[in-house]
C-alpha cells in the first residue's frame, strides 16, 4: 500500500512555491492524515493524533522515516 494518496498534491509545487496540505496515510497505524507541507522540497517531522507515532517526510525524495525512536 502507498502511503501517500495521489502522490503528493500541492497548490504549487516548486522550491519556494505557495505550499498547502497534503493526503497520507500513517505508516503506523494506517489513519488518513492532513499534512501540512511548509517547504514541498524539505524534510518535516509529524506526529500521528491518532497513535501518536513519530514520522518524518521527505517532500523532495518523496520518503518516509518511521521508528524515530529506534535510530
Amino acid at each position: 500500500m502507498s502511503f501517500f494518496k495521489n502522490m503528493l498534491i500541492y497548490e504549487l509545487c516548486y522550491p519556494g512555491a505557495v505550499t498547502g496540505q497534503t493526503e497520507m496515510y500513517c505508516p503506523y497505524c494506517e489513519t488518513e492524515l492532513t499534512v501540512e507541507v511548509a517547504d514541498p522540497m524539505g524534510v518535516d517531522q509529524f506526529q500521528c493524533a491518532q497513535c501518536e507515532g513519530l514520522f518524518e517526510i521527505d517532500f523532495g525524495q518523496g520518503l518516509i522515516h518511521y521508528n524515530l525512536d529506534d535510530e
